[in-house]
């Protein structure tokens, strides 16, 4: 038995839907074998803590069956993974890939994209949501004064002033992680500066605060 296998995008997509991209399936049904690399996620285990669990590389697409089976070769030299090198045969699926590069030009949307762009600005958020798995409780836009900011910051509103005031308990991150954890919020992303919602317990419905 190897000692890698291939991850499946699929099921990391559906932990990270709004921060994890893998390309749609419109988009792989459009790639041709002889003309597309694509790049692939060969987990591993290993006994030193400072290796990573995974390696990512490019595999180019030599052919695919009718069952939805690809073969290809490594196009790259893996650093941890001992049983592997450049050059070997690949079998894999659609729901592995991750990355595409071809030499035909793609003329396609791709929506999965769309989505992982739109919430890549970032945010405040609270220890609360990111560690201990409350959700998102109040949340207040301020004025923009940094593009990569979008102005928000979340909190659980169980925060003490104690809590706040260190500056250790909030994450400056992607709206997108966020999302990951709790998208109740989502449909206010697009509010006007200065506005601020809290959760009514009882409904679960953001109610404006004024």
């Amino acid at each position: 038995m190897p000692s890698w296998r291939l991850e499946n995008t699929n099921e990391i997509r559906e932990e990270a839907p709004y921060t994890f991209y893998r390309p749609s399936d419109d988009i792989i049904d459009k790639l041709k074998p002889g003309e597309t690399t694509v790049k692939l996620i060969f987990s591993f285990e290993s006994d030193e803590p400072e290796d990573p669990s995974a390696e990512r590389m490019w595999v180019i697409m030599d052919s695919v069956d009718e069952d939805g089976n690809y073969s290809g070769t490594l196009d790259n030299a893996p650093f941890h993974i001992k049983d592997l090198s450049e050059g070997d045969s690949i079998v894999f699926r659609r729901e592995h890939i991750i990355q595409y590069d071809t030499l035909e030009e793609l003329i396609v949307e791709d929506p999965l994209a769309e989505v992982i762009q739109k919430f890549t600005k970032k945010c405040f958020v609270s220890n609360h949501i990111m560690n201990e798995g409350y959700l998102v409780g109040r949340l207040y836009r301020e004025e923009i004064d940094d593009e990569d900011y979008s102005g928000w910051t979340m909190m659980s509103d169980y925060e003490t002033q104690e809590y706040v005031d260190d500056v250790t308990n909030l994450q400056y991150i992607s709206i997108g992680k966020v999302l990951n954890l709790d998208d109740s919020f989502i449909h206010l992303l697009d509010e006007p500066i200065g506005s601020e919602f809290s959760k009514d317990d009882e409904t679960g419905s953001y109610l404006p605060v004024v």
